[in-house]
């Protein structure tokens, strides 16, 4: 484990990026959330990706029904979702607001 891991696994969210292979709104969601995760300074974290295309059982297990899908799960266990392609700037932003190291 590195120094990094260690701390971010302890103290942040996970995130679950939810899509359907290369489609047009899943690479948007790609790119829109690495973005957002630059400008609040958090481009080291790496969201776990799944393709419902390749492990449709995973939406299931999830109750994904939409894709692209971005998953929160705070350090208590609880889950967020935000649906679509991440293109609504502030709405993501508010979405991922805890992850921020920039203020």
């Amino acid at each position: 484990m590195n120094e990094n891991q260690d701390h971010g696994e302890a103290s942040i969210p996970v995130l679950t990026l939810f899509v359907t292979g290369s489609a047009p709104r899943s690479q948007r969601a790609r790119a829109n959330l690495a973005r957002m995760l630059e400008q609040i300074g958090r481009s080291d974290m790496q969201p776990q990706e799944v393709d419902l295309l390749e492990q449709p059982e995973q939406g299931i297990t999830q109750s994904v029904f939409a894709t692209p899908s971005l998953l929160k799960t705070d350090t208590h266990g609880e889950v967020s979702v935000l649906y679509g392609d991440l293109s609504e700037e502030e709405k993501l932003r508010r979405f991922l607001a805890e992850l921020g190291t920039d203020t």
